[in-house]
């Protein structure tokens, strides 16, 4: 099955948060992959915030509940308690990353640690969203015998 086929089966509202992700995420990359050739901060800066954004995007991705909405035929996401919990605690983070992180790390070493954190996030969320996605399609038997891994 081509992506084409796989978008149709998706709310348009969860491509474009993806989509959205996925951007953020390339964008965050290329800027971290810019300042390590030119020396501003190191790879292991980068790394260390890329696979802790990885968990912290892991957890996050939570935030939205897919399903099978039987009107639509489409795969949603929605926010329910646990994931309005998960929504607080992550913007919380959000607004006061700099400010905690700034305690260990100065400069920019920190700005590094901030993209890379994000890109990481970023990544994490778009991974565990497409692997939830699989899953329910797989159960609807839509992913015939061809997967999208």
């Amino acid at each position: 099955m081509s992506k084409k086929q796989f978008s149709k089966y998706l709310d348009q509202r969860l491509i474009k948060r993806l989509r959205i992700y996925t951007m953020v995420m390339v964008v965050m990359l290329l800027v971290i992959l810019y300042e390590v050739l030119a020396g501003t901060f190191s790879i292991s800066w980068a790394l260390g915030g890329i696979l802790i954004g990885l968990g912290i995007g892991t957890l996050v991705s939570r935030m939205y509940r897919l399903s099978w909405d039987d009107e639509t035929s489409n795969v949603i996401g929605q926010i329910d308690g646990i994931g309005a919990i998960i929504l607080i605690c992550y913007l919380f983070f959000v607004f006061t990353r700099t400010h905690y992180l700034s305690y260990w790390v100065h400069g920019p070493p920190l700005m590094g640690l901030i993209f890379s954190l994000t890109a990481g996030t970023m990544m994490g969320r778009v991974m565990t969203t497409e692997r939830g996605i699989k899953r329910i399609l797989r159960t609807w038997n839509l992913l015939g015998d061809e997967h999208l891994d």
